[in-house]
C-alpha cells in the first residue's frame, strides 16, 4: 500500500517530519517535494527516515487529516 506522506528534515530543527504530496492536493508533485511540513516548517530535503519513525508530534498529530487521501503511483 501507497502512502502520500513522505519524510522529510526542517529548517531549524534537527527532528523529522512529514509532508503531503497527493494528486488530490493543488500544487504538489510526486517529483518535487512541498515547500512546508505539515506542522508548517520550512522543507530543506527528503531523509531515509521511515514515516512511523517521525519525530515532530505536531506533524504526527495532523496526519488524520490526510490519511484518505490518493497517493501517486508508479506503473512500469
Amino acid at each position: 500500500m501507497s502512502t502520500p506522506f513522505r519524510t522529510v528534515t526542517a529548517a531549524g530543527t534537527p527532528i523529522t517530519h512529514l509532508v503531503v504530496t497527493s494528486p488530490a492536493l493543488p500544487g504538489t508533485r510526486p517529483d518535487r517535494l512541498p515547500a512546508a511540513t505539515l506542522c508548517g516548517q520550512a522543507v530543506t530535503g527528503p531523509t531515509a527516515a521511515a514515516v512511523a519513525d517521525v519525530q515532530c508530534l505536531r506533524c504526527l498529530n495532523r496526519t488524520p487529516s490526510f490519511m484518505a487521501l490518493p497517493t501517486y503511483e508508479v506503473t512500469l
